[in-house]
């Protein structure tokens, strides 16, 4: 009976049970991994956000440009920054989404004394919206969550690197920041509010994260019940097998 498990097509199915079995206990281990990032970022965001809301050189502890800075650090810390706006630099953040609606964020260039261009992003506006523009008087102090600079992924859309290009996938500092000459902070504000402010419903603050463990866990424990249930299958054929294979018990006539 043995010898007979061990033919070419018998072979091939156990190669490929322990393949499947192998791969889906990989991916439930890839779920338990991706929950661990998820409660390590929910964690950062949640203490940073709750931190006093600082100048924004106090929080950084450094200036634009400077050789220690790591952004990193300071992802998600709240903070103020005063300048002035400049408008007619302003570009759009394309493909975004919130609430269930599409749109763009709107991103203002803030001239300040200390720190050169800071890139605000004030905020969401949906397609179906044609906002007049309205802009706070100037000086305006800003308050938002600071933010690393994004980078394109293997399969990210390519930005244009023209000059006066107002369109980007991302928000790509140094790159948004080569139209506007000068220095630039290494970090954009997401604002929440901004002084003196305009009474304007567009654009909307974006909203904060939703600071939840999704579903990775019960994908992770999905992941290892189909691979028990494939593992128990293959006992079943092959203890089925080998009974179908057994000698008949000879009977002794009476």
């Amino acid at each position: 009976m043995l010898r007979g498990l061990l033919r070419p097509r018998w072979v091939l199915i156990h190669v490929g049970v322990i393949a499947l079995v192998v791969l889906m206990v990989n991916l439930a281990f890839w779920q338990l991994r991706r929950l661990d990032d998820k409660r390590t970022f929910n964690a950062k965001v949640t203490t940073r956000s709750e931190m006093p809301v600082e100048d924004i050189g106090r929080v950084t502890g450094a200036i634009a440009g400077a050789e220690d800075f790591t952004p990193l650090a300071f992802d998600w810390r709240r903070v103020t920054v005063k300048g002035t706006y400049h408008f007619e630099k302003a570009v759009r953040v394309v493909n975004r989404s919130q609430d269930g609606t599409a749109g763009y964020d709107q991103v203002v260039p803030l001239l300040t004394d200390d720190y050169g261009w800071v890139i605000v992003n004030r905020g969401f506006i949906p397609l179906s919206i044609d906002v007049e523009e309205t802009l706070p008087p100037d000086p305006v102090t800003v308050a938002g969550y600071l933010r690393v600079s994004q980078q394109r992924g293997a399969l990210g859309a390519v930005d244009s690197t023209d000059a006066g290009n107002k369109d980007f996938q991302r928000f790509d500092i140094p790159l948004i920041g080569r139209q506007l000459g000068g220095t630039v902070f290494p970090m954009y504000v997401q604002l929440f509010t901004e002084s003196p402010a305009t009474i304007v419903q567009w654009p909307a603050p974006v909203s904060f994260p939703e600071l939840s463990e999704g579903p990775h866990k019960s994908y992770a424990f999905q992941w290892f019940f189909f691979s028990l249930v494939a593992l128990s299958a293959w006992g079943v054929v092959i203890r089925r097998k080998w009974r179908a294979g057994e000698p008949a018990t000879s009977q002794t006539p009476a």
